[in-house]
């Protein structure tokens, strides 16, 4: 779990409240230890947001590199 030592760092941190469903707070209670699902829920959420960063770049820039006059 070497993603999770990045978590460790000491930055700044402030306290989120948000919901979750049920079936997904029980699993991460299950297989997730206390002190650790902070760390956990941080680096899902940091890997979710680059993902979404790079789809919209993507869709934002997509044809910018198009063919001038049918050239390539």
């Amino acid at each position: 779990m070497s993603e999770q030592v990045e978590y460790e760092r000491k930055e700044p941190k402030r306290q989120a409240n948000f919901l979750l469903p049920e079936p997904l707070l029980a699993e991460l209670r299950r297989l997730i230890p206390a002190k650790m699902r902070s760390q956990v829920v941080a680096g899902a959420l940091e890997r979710e947001l680059a993902r979404i960063k790079a789809k919209k770049a993507l869709a934002d820039y997509f044809g910018a590199w198009r063919a001038v006059d049918g050239k390539a």
